[in-house]
């Protein structure tokens, strides 16, 4: 068999026989040329941006008929060299032969659908009556079959043969609706609806499971328990007046030992009229009582705060410190708060003995101002840590002491590493990193495509983190039960030059730090505070977050917050011109994993071609030419994301993937904003690649454009000429930057033919020459007063 385009096609197709298919497989393994082909085929049936060719007019190619015979196998053979010849230099006409082939593959293969109704219709009319059949014999046979020229001799003879030879059946004729296949009858209503039934009685016994199950919805069964919490409260929690001597439990009576949770309860709820024990003055050298009557109920604790099972209370209790005090404050400056039902106690000055606690400030105290945290940048040790990629590879920056490698450069690694301060890792995608840090007891988990630097000590927090973009997740330890670990750990985060502190107050705390870098707008754009986006959210636990200012904001879970520098300023900590996320995304959930069927394919190519120890520069700058879209992507976003800029100019000239093309057009633009040296760097990298021209060019297209500029007839003009330039990075940037600026849909493809692509340009210049610009210039608005921000509001 011949190895032809059509050949390949409907190998692909899977319509050959498997003696074909077996050839056609040996013939693909020996050809590279027709493999290549094979991958590219799969190539354009997946785009979507490729338009159908024309019809008609300047920029038409192939016939559709001709197309149709060429499927058809009817088409000539010496036009069958020409419309392949079209096929193999155009992608359009390539997909839409190769995409008209396995349609008409799923429609033909498959058998035709009768609808039900004209079945049953067609079936309902039933056979013929006797009295209407007529039975033809030889000589009418052939009276039909030629027609003799006098048709009114051979009617009566073609009429009186069927009497004649007509008989009446032997017995009574055979229901019609016993001859139906039983695969074409109705099924009954039982048998259709048993399934339904089935699946709605398992979804009502699940539903009746999971709602009547306690622990996903306490709420429903908190009041069945309420006697038994205020019992178990009232005994759990009862008075004890320190001043008079406690005998052991053994010579109490036994009514005295636990008094009945009616009795608790019935007093609680009577007025108080007198002010409690607790509230008494008391002479000097007595002691106050620590515990006052309890409430019905145990208040909440507060968020920061270990929940812990109630304890008993001993026959014996000591004197001092029956609660943990806080530290480095004493316990003699703290004094019981009265209940909200009662007179505020008087003031009692205390003694040696006296244990006092949540003293009152006084009515004239002026308001607590929060204190200015210090968040000098102080390097120093930081905590042991190490960091292990969880499903393949990670990177990390080279030493010094590295052969053939720049200061710049990163290594391939897929062993555990311990880092230390001024260490810069990176997980790109589709990997994840774990960051272990026992001794903060915490974990950082760098998600696909994030790169940071761990940092020491300085006067934010013991240890901390430098985002350069990416998403990371932070969750603190859980299930300790010391008191003195109940707290979370405290990190600095810094992103550019900012400082931050993030403070998990629980150790069952978990949030999640998003990053993103923002591209320029004009060349020569200088590096400033708003050169990034971020949130923070709030997976479970608190976060409390400060940025150096004075002041501390509070996330609850299930929350979030703007990270970004206008945002915080403004006091916009929940922007409400930003569409705001219905819940915490997936990724800040503990343990999360991205098993989809992609990710999993994406994973086995990508790692197969990494090796251990090896440099990015070299490997990944391999992998960028691989004829796999998806893995030259991967690779050029982990370039990307260690700012190897050289082989991301490299990437816009020599690779033929778009998709790795504009992965590098995006790396570049988000590197330029990181060092005020970057802009000469990049010029320095393009004249190098390119010409002069196409190095101006390139790099006034990598600084990027506004609306501004599309209010300009001359940078608007300039962006519809490179439509049609030779170089097809040109044209597909420019064609991103109209779509963007016009906000309009463009009839475009980069990869079409010269005459198309001068066609959407004479139109879009048509446009221009009507309006003056790709967007007509906007009047000066009116000055209207400026909205003051009221954060009440």
């Amino acid at each position: 068999m011949r190895l032809t385009l059509r050949t390949l096609i409907a190998y692909l197709d899977d319509v050959l026989e498997p003696a074909q298919i077996k050839e056609i497989g040996q013939k693909l393994e020996e050809s590279g040329y027709a493999s290549s082909l094979v991958e590219r085929i799969k190539d354009v049936l997946r785009r979507r941006r490729l338009t159908a060719p024309e019809v008609e007019g300047p920029g038409s190619n192939l016939d559709p008929n001709t197309v149709a015979e060429y499927l058809d196998n009817t088409l000539p053979p010496e036009s069958v060299a020409d419309v392949e010849k079209i096929c193999l230099n155009s992608d359009v006409n390539l997909v839409e032969v190769a995409a008209s082939h396995q349609i008409l593959t799923l429609v033909l293969g498959e058998p035709a659908t009768i609808n039900p109704d004209t079945r049953e219709r067609i079936y309902a009319l039933g056979p013929a009556p006797q009295s209407e059949q007529v039975e033809i014999g030889p000589l009418a046979q052939t009276a039909v079959a030629e027609p003799s020229p006098a048709p009114a001799t051979t009617a009566p003879t073609r009429t009186e043969a069927p009497v004649k030879q007509q008989a009446a059946p032997a017995q009574a004729p055979e229901p019609f609706s016993s001859r139906i296949p039983d695969y074409l009858k109705t099924k009954p209503l039982w048998k259709r609806f048993t399934p339904y039934f089935l699946v709605l009685t398992a979804a009502v016994v699940w539903a009746g499971l999971f709602f009547g199950d306690p622990t996903f919805f306490p709420s429903f069964f908190s009041q069945q328990d309420t006697a038994q919490e205020v019992a178990v409260n009232g005994a759990d929690n009862q008075e004890i007046d320190l001043s008079q001597p406690q005998e052991p439990a053994a010579k109490q009576p036994a009514a005295e030992k636990m008094e009945p949770a009616a009795a608790t309860t019935a007093s609680e709820k009577q007025p108080a009229k007198t002010t409690p024990a607790a509230a008494q003055p008391k002479p000097e050298g007595e002691t106050v009582a620590m515990n006052t009557k309890p409430p019905a109920f145990d208040a909440p604790p507060p968020a920061d705060a270990e929940t812990t099972a109630p304890k008993a209370v001993p026959a014996k209790p000591p004197v001092e410190n029956l609660l943990p005090a806080p530290s480095g404050t004493k316990a003699e400056t703290v004094k019981p708060a009265a209940p909200p039902s009662t007179p505020p106690a008087s003031p009692v000055k205390p003694d040696d003995k006296t244990v006092a606690m949540n003293s009152k400030p006084p009515e004239n105290a002026a308001p607590a101002v929060p204190a200015k945290i210090e968040m000098a940048d102080a390097a120093a040790k930081a905590p042991a840590a190490q960091i292990e990629s969880e499903d393949g590879f990670f990177l990390a920056q080279v030493d010094q002491k590295r052969e053939l490698a720049d200061k710049n450069d990163w290594l391939i690694l897929s062993k555990v590493m311990p880092i230390q301060a001024g260490s810069a890792v990176a997980s790109p995608e589709p990997f994840t990193a774990r960051i272990n840090i026992p001794e903060a007891l915490c974990k950082v988990v760098l998600l696909p495509g994030t790169a940071v630097t761990y940092q020491g000590k300085n006067k934010a927090a013991e240890m901390g983190f430098k985002i350069q973009e990416g998403r990371l997740r932070i969750e603190a330890s859980r299930g300790l039960n010391d008191a003195r670990d109940a707290a979370g750990p405290t990190l600095s985060i810094k992103v550019n030059d900012e400082l931050w502190r993030i403070e998990l107050v629980t150790r069952d705390s978990v949030c999640g730090i998003e990053i993103d870098p923002v591209q320029p707008t004009h060349p020569d754009q200088k590096p400033g505070p708003d050169n990034y986006t971020g949130m923070l959210y709030a997976y479970s636990g608190m976060i409390r977050f400060s940025d150096g200012s004075g002041k501390v904001h509070t996330i609850d879970a299930g929350h979030w917050m703007s990270l970004s520098a206008k945002d915080r300023k403004a006091g916009l900590i929940n922007p409400s011109d930003r569409v705001k996320p219905l819940r915490v995304p997936h990724w800040v959930e503990p343990n999360y994993k991205d098993n989809s069927y992609l990710t999993r394919r994406q994973l086995a190519a990508f790692s197969k071609e990494l090796k251990d120890d090896q440099l990015v520069s070299l490997t990944m700058s391999a992998i960028t030419k691989d004829l796999k879209p998806n893995t030259s992507d991967l690779a050029t976003k982990a370039l990307a994301l260690t700012n190897r800029y050289q082989e991301l100019v490299k990437v816009l000239d020599e690779v033929d993937h778009h998709e790795s093309r504009m992965e590098a057009f995006n790396g570049i633009r988000n590197w330029l904003l990181r060092d005020q040296e970057n802009g000469e760097l990049l010029s320095t990298a393009l004249k190098k690649q390119f010409s002069p021209e196409m190095a101006e060019t390139m790099e006034r297209l990598l600084w990027g454009f506004q609306k501004e500029d599309a209010e300009d007839r001359f940078i608007s003009s300039r962006l519809v000429e490179w439509l049609e330039h030779p170089h097809v990075a040109v044209r597909e940037f420019a064609f991103n930057y109209i779509h963007q600026l016009t906000d309009r849909p463009i009839d475009y493809s980069d990869i079409a033919t010269p005459t198309q692509r001068r066609s959407t340009a004479r139109r879009w210049f048509s446009h221009i020459d009507k309006h003056g610009s790709l967007i007509e210039p906007q009047a000066a608005p009116v000055n209207a007063p400026e909205k003051i921000f009221n954060p009440a509001n």
